[in-house]
């Protein structure tokens, strides 16, 4: 790098912002140009990672939250906190434009309604027929904008059996119901680890709602190419417990083959 030699007595911090100046970076040309995406998520890193990915792709996305703020500002490991925001909440609430929007009102579906017509993505995590119930619902929206592409996330799904049992969507749940809870930590006949380590253990971070997150935004990269070809929208249906569960590598291979679960290492 002889070419930055004269740089050398330049503290690092401004070193790099000269290479990789934010405000120069947002002009160049980047994949998600054009696209629009409305954030609704609510009390879920699902909803908020899912969208970061988008922004960091080049997406406008908008975080649309409630007057009081989403209860996922105060998401933070250990109770840490930075301005009154949790520290998953500044990583995934980045790259973003965020506005307050009360949704439960008429006015504000109003509002949302208005802005869906000219979006192209929009990611919720709300109980299932909550923004049906509202008018604000895919069923509604997508009279107005054939080719808005909806995504919700939710633990047991828009449609299964427990998908109107009125559970939040939960990190920890996610994971239980992935599977990974069962084959993470010490194995159980370790003589030398005491039997708290026999339980079924969390990953330690919210990987049920990051996997869940990530697969929703593949789900929506691969939605919006298909409206290239068809010109069409389309309803996407995640759950973030199916997401991780599909991390658990050869697991569901193991059981077909031995009938049983995989064993801690």
């Amino acid at each position: 790098m002889a070419h930055h030699d004269k740089d050398k007595d330049m503290v690092w911090g401004d070193w790099i912002k000269q290479l990789d100046d934010p405000a120069m970076n947002r002009r160049k040309p980047e994949a998600l140009d054009h696209i629009t995406v409305l954030d609704c998520s609510y009390a879920s890193i699902a909803g908020c990672f899912a969208t970061s990915i988008l922004a960091e792709l080049g997406a406008e996305v908008i975080r649309i939250e409630p007057p009081e703020g989403d209860p996922a500002r105060t998401f933070s490991p250990w109770g840490m906190l930075h301005m009154d925001t949790g520290l998953g909440y500044l990583n995934e609430g980045r790259n973003k434009f965020h506005i307050t929007l009360n949704l439960e009102k008429p006015e504000g579906q109003e509002v949302l309604r208005k802005l869906a017509k000219r979006a192209d993505v929009l990611v919720e995590t709300c109980l299932p027929g909550t923004m049906d119930e509202w008018g604000i619902g895919y069923r509604q929206l997508s009279v107005d904008n054939p080719k808005l592409i909806y995504c919700a996330l939710y633990t047991y799904g828009q449609f299964g059996p427990k998908a109107g049992c009125g559970k939040a969507d939960v990190d920890v749940v996610n994971q239980v119901y992935s599977g990974i809870t069962a084959v993470t930590g010490e194995r159980p006949d370790d003589p030398d680890n005491p039997l708290p380590s026999e339980v079924p253990t969390k990953q330690g971070n919210w990987m049920g709602w990051y996997a869940g997150g990530a697969w929703a935004a593949v789900a929506i990269l691969s939605a919006l190419h298909y409206r290239i070809s068809s010109g069409k929208g389309q309803f996407i249906d995640v759950s973030p417990a199916e997401a991780f569960g599909r991390c658990i590598n050869y697991g569901l291979t193991y059981y077909q083959d031995f009938k049983d679960t995989i064993p801690r290492v």
